[in-house]
């Protein structure tokens, strides 16, 4: 059986509360941004051939412990190391980009990255790049390459970039993001509604630091009352779960604090796992904003979506996809989504898809991948395994008044108390009554009678070092007289 190790905070068949799905990592098991779920699910169904195993590898290749053991571990248990990359090449990720490079270089098997992008604002001229970030991206690139055919990337912008940093056409290949492709070409983008109504359910993604998208948000949540903001960062997540606040919030319109109206009404939502993100988006009516997985989620689930592009990797994925996209900057900041749903060219989308699909499959057979497109191939007790899963739906915020949201949090009281044993351990507001001996108090029958057992098994052990000491000695006593 052929072994893949992914780059993936979980396998996508593994089912986590909302909970754990934030304490298993400092960044969440998503990895900081829910959206890299998406491409990695797909590259998991993809990749999940009868005859072979996928595991996880949680991310542990691009942090800075036991990398040592991480390497030679992945050398000796896996027959290839598949890496789903979103928008990697990007300043803030150079550290984690060069740590991974560092990995791949001292790796014996094949490696293939899959769908990796430049991030960069838009129309950035790359002689302006600056030397270091230049530097990491080549090392990288030339790692992958020496243990692949080709380097799968999200566009035709950093196929360019890397083509100006020495990279042929001959090793890049142009593939898009792999979540568009977990279960083949998808259908068009029709229209749900002729109109977008006052109560049209609609789900609305945001980028916090794009300038103005508080606007968005603020002028279409007053506009439709039954639509949402899907936040996608980890941050908000544990914003939702615990009301967790930034240490300073800079914006009080931003919807990134528990004082936020859509907070207050419980008009967030997130999402944990893959399947039940596409799920809840296949009962928009419309989806738009500046994240580009989210408006993958509604795409995926046949809801018409429009991308409010901001930099080079949302405008390449969106023009490579087909999926209607707005430049952000040349729209007002409140647009109304009645207007983008109106304006928006949802025929280009379909004609896109099939041959995308097929230039997808070439590149992973061109890296020696088997998928379950091929004839034979087909692994339908992989797609039983996430249908008969009990994933969590979407995390509800703490303020949610609904049936649903007191269940959740009744949940979240119960992972934080743990039970009794859990009181018992936990140091904060700890009460020790006044006529109660302090816990953990023992009787001087009770130390005596302890202190006696731990007396005989320390006599045991002295016994038993004894024992060989005096062997030892025997021995050496035996060979020096057999040397004279």
């Amino acid at each position: 059986m052929t072994r893949i190790l992914v780059r993936a905070g979980k396998h996508p068949a593994t089912v986590l509360s909302h909970e754990q799905s934030l304490a298993t990592s400092r960044l969440g098991v998503f990895g900081s941004n829910s959206g890299n779920m998406l491409f990695y699910s797909a590259v998991f169904r993809a990749l999940s051939v009868p005859d072979a195993e996928l595991v996880a590898n949680s991310y542990v290749h691009e942090r800075p412990v036991h990398l040592g053991r991480y390497i030679a571990r992945t050398n000796e248990e896996f027959d290839r190391f598949v890496l789903p990359m979103a928008n990697s090449y990007r300043d803030t990720f150079l550290p984690h980009l060069e740590r991974l490079a560092k990995v791949i270089e001292k790796l014996t098997i094949p490696v293939t990255v899959v769908g990796i992008g430049a991030q960069l604002p838009y129309g950035t001229e790359f002689d302006s790049l600056p030397d270091e970030y230049k530097r990491i991206v080549t090392r990288f690139t030339r790692a992958v390459l020496d243990r692949s055919a080709s380097i799968g990337v999200r566009g035709e912008y950093t196929a360019r970039m890397l083509k100006y940093l020495g990279f042929g056409d001959e090793h890049v290949r142009v593939i898009g993001c792999p979540s568009m492709f977990g279960n083949g070409p998808l259908g068009p983008l029709v229209r749900k509604v002729g109109h977008l109504r006052y109560d049209s359910p609609l789900a609305i993604s945001y980028t916090p630091k794009v300038k103005g998208v508080d606007r968005l948000v603020e002028a279409n949540t007053d506009r439709y009352p039954n639509s949402v903001i899907v936040p996608q960062q980890h941050h908000r997540l544990a914003l939702m779960l615990w009301g967790e606040n930034p240490a300073k919030v800079g914006n009080k319109r931003m919807p990134i604090h528990t004082e936020h109206p859509l907070y207050e009404n419980d008009r967030m939502r997130f999402f944990v796992d893959a399947s039940t993100w596409v799920e809840f988006m296949a009962e928009q009516h419309f989806a738009f904003g500046t994240r580009i997985h989210g408006n993958v989620a509604a795409v995926l689930a046949g809801t018409p979506a429009v991308v409010l592009a901001h930099d080079s990797r949302t405008v390449e994925l969106a023009e490579y996809h087909g999926i209607p996209y707005r430049l952000y900057a040349d729209l007002p900041p409140d647009v109304d989504a009645q207007r983008l749903y109106e304006e928006a060219d949802f025929d280009a989308f379909l004609p896109r898809q099939v041959p995308t699909f097929e230039t997808y499959l070439r590149f992973l057979e061109h890296n020696d991948l088997e998928h379950v497109f091929q004839p034979g191939k087909e692994n339908p007790a992989y797609d039983k395994a996430i249908a008969s899963a009990n994933f969590p739906g979407p995390v509800h915020t703490l303020m949610a008044s609904d049936a649903v949201g007191r269940r959740q949090v009744m949940s979240r009281l119960r992972w934080l108390r743990q039970g009794h044993d859990g009181d018992l351990a936990r140091p904060a507001y700890d009460f020790e009554p006044p006529f109660r001996e302090p816990r953990g108090y023992k009787s001087l029958e009770e130390r005596v009678t302890q202190l006696e057992k731990e007396l005989k098994v320390q006599q045991t052990f002295l016994a038993s070092w004894r024992g060989r000491v005096s062997r030892v000695l025997r021995m050496n006593g035996t060979s020096t007289g057999a040397r004279r």
